[in-house]
């Protein structure tokens, strides 16, 4: 039998694999393996090996041991150290005996005690900037509080003294202030928050004009910051200028952004809401809110919120119930085109939604529910403050979008199509039964509004301003999403974003050039979006036939339904509608065919058709983008 040496034989594989073997499989093999990693497993398993490892490890001597004890060695363990320290004077004395005896195998075990030397001061060295690495990465996980704007402000009997004055702040606005300096300071001016207040800056009573559409408080004049801090000392009931309410919005959103004061947000953006009539803080104070119930999940804070006063979507996916009102709002959204009744006779159609909607439903209200909020179409949404978005062109929230789910916009198609036929059946009804001597007494249209300069006819003052605020909020939207398609998205939709991208500002300009009458250059601003996008033929449609264009109504729709981009982009229902539009244009043009009055050229229609060869081929290249 072969005697077994002393010393135990090194084994460079087996240390190598015990260095290396990762500690998420160890993990996973733990997981999926009963008993492994544990104490006493290993005498279960195999007790004739254990009882032979345990005498082993007992009756040999590791002639690595000094060398792996060398770096552990830290303070409170001295009787380990003389220990490892007699262990390194045997292993040493061995070795000059051995070299007395043969120098060949002295040198052998030399040069194998070396590379093994070698090895573990290299693992010893990858472990220390593993380690140093890992404390590194733990320290910059951590953030720095003394970064972040979310200490609350010192509060001294609700008293701000600024520039010259003093100030009695309502209390349950003070905590939710932003300050660049003072006691009260807990931001720091390099963030670039609009709504700081600086005690520093200069404030002064008198009049003061009103404020710019991007308010902040460092560029208002003194005049202006006495009104905004003497306004914060009120209950806020009263709004002098709506820059104001945007300057708190601005406050609001960056603490909602960083999940705080949600539910003091809350109530001071509803009593906001409820003062203020206007597009854009309705818009952008949704957002705050979608940001809270979607974002944060606190739908638990829904009581506090008037959703009247909250953009349409945001009321859908939240009450899952619609008024007579919110339905007929929902009309042109969910393409019901037939609003003559909806604008001629607006109570009487309420009238008759309300009177199915109780036959439908038991109440006055159409009740729903979303098929999937999941899979429906996001739709971006922005807040107010510019310094939250500095070096991001991401929208803050997408938000699911109703309108996409079809069902729910067929239902509610189907509402009003039933409203609409119970109020024209009503009228033919009472026109039959009506004297004609009354024929005298009917309304006498008034007479139409026309442009003195191009003689076309104009909207009314207020369809031209909703229209002027439609534009501003396109720019404003397109500067701020200054972007491709999000990386999230489908080819698909990718390609609706582009076409959007690149023909919303041009289809809105042109709307408010034919509102306020200039039909040329509207008519100018539709052809380029031809292309790209079905509404400008539409509207083209209808502007050419009121012209008595009916020929170039006949070819502009005719152009809309071969257009291979305009096919790609939307479904089969466009096609069908434009093919019953192009039916009707055509027997118009046939029965007035001696008044037409077209004037479309060969070089326009070329034009078109080279406009949807460019467009063609970059939509094509549409799921190269990210």
């Amino acid at each position: 039998m072969r005697r077994r040496s002393v010393f135990r034989k090194p084994s460079l594989k087996a240390s190598f694999k015990a260095r290396t073997t990762g500690r998420a499989k160890r993990a996973v093999k733990r997981a999926i393996i009963p008993g492994y990693g544990k104490k006493g497993t290993g005498f279960i398993k195999n007790p004739k090996r254990s009882m032979y490892n345990a005498v082993y490890h007992r009756t040999s001597i590791d002639t690595l041991k000094p060398i792996k004890n060398k770096k552990r060695t830290i303070q409170g363990q001295g009787s380990q150290q003389s220990s490892s320290s007699c262990l390194w004077w045997i292993f040493w004395i061995v070795i000059l005996i051995l070299c007395l005896a043969n120098i060949h195998i002295t040198l052998g075990i030399l040069l194998v005690c070396g590379v093994v030397w070698l090895l573990v001061k290299l693992f010893k060295k990858h472990d220390k900037i593993t380690s140093s690495n890992t404390v590194n990465v733990d320290q910059n996980d951590v953030p720095n509080t003394s970064k972040l704007p979310t200490a609350k402000p010192v509060v001294h009997e609700g008293n701000l003294v600024a520039g010259n004055k003093s100030y009695n702040i309502n209390p349950k606005i003070l905590p939710l202030l932003y300050f660049t300096d003072g006691q009260l300071k807990n931001i720091d001016s390099e963030v670039g928050e609009p709504s700081a207040i600086s005690i520093n800056f200069p404030v002064a009573e008198g009049q003061f004009q009103k404020l710019n559409y991007y308010p902040s408080y460092s560029e208002l004049t003194p005049e202006q910051r006495d009104g905004f801090l003497s306004w914060l000392s009120t209950d806020l009931s009263n709004i002098p200028d709506i820059g104001f309410a945007f300057l708190l919005l601005y406050c609001l959103e960056r603490h909602i952004l960083h999940d705080e004061y949600l539910e003091e947000s809350l109530k001071i953006i509803s009593k906001l809401q409820s003062q203020i009539n206007n597009g854009s803080f309705d818009y952008y104070s949704s957002t705050s809110i979608g940001y809270i119930f979607f974002i944060h999940k606190r739908l638990d804070l829904l009581k506090y919120v008037d959703l009247n006063k909250c953009d349409i979507k945001l009321q859908i996916l939240l009450s899952h119930r619609l008024s007579a009102d919110q339905l007929i709002a929902l009309a042109s959204k969910v393409d019901f085109r037939n609003q003559h009744y909806i604008k001629e006779y607006p109570e009487l159609f309420k009238k008759a939604l309300v009177e199915n909607l109780k036959r439908n439903f038991g109440s006055e209200y159409f009740e729903y529910e979303l098929s999937n909020i999941q899979k429906l179409k996001k739709e971006p949404y922005m807040f107010s403050n510019y310094s939250l978005r500095k070096g991001n062109n991401r929208p803050d929230l997408l938000m699911p979008d109703p309108l996409s789910d079809r069902k729910l916009c067929h239902d509610i198609y189907a509402e009003l199509q039933k409203a609409h036929d119970q109020v024209k059946g009503f009228l033919e009804i009472k026109r039959a039964v009506e004297s004609k001597k009354d024929k005298s007494k009917k309304k006498i249209a008034k007479p139409k509004r026309i442009n003195s300069k191009t003689g076309y006819p104009m909207s009314t003052d207020k369809q031209i301003r909703n229209a002027t605020e439609q534009l501003k909020l396109t720019r404003k939207f397109l500067k701020n999403n200054q972007i491709s398609s999000y990386s999230s998205r489908s080819s698909q939709e990718k390609m609706e974003d582009l076409v959007w991208n690149n023909s919303a500002e041009k289809m809105d300009s042109a709307d408010l050039e034919y509102k306020k009458g200039e039909w040329d250059k509207a008519e100018k601003l539709w052809l380029t979006c031809v292309a790209i996008n079905y509404r400008a033929a539409n509207r083209l449609r209808i502007m050419y036939q009121k012209e008595h264009r009916f020929n170039d109504a006949v070819q502009i729709i005719d152009f809309a339904v071969d257009s291979p981009v305009l096919r790609k982009i939307n479904n089969d229902s466009y096609i069908t509608d434009f093919k019953k539009k192009l039916e009707t244009a055509e027997q118009k043009s046939m029965k007035h065919e001696n008044e037409d009055q077209s004037k479309l050229s060969e070089e326009d229609l070329k034009k078109l058709n080279r406009d949807s060869d460019y467009w063609f081929k970059k939509i094509e290249t549409v799921k190269f983008y990210v």
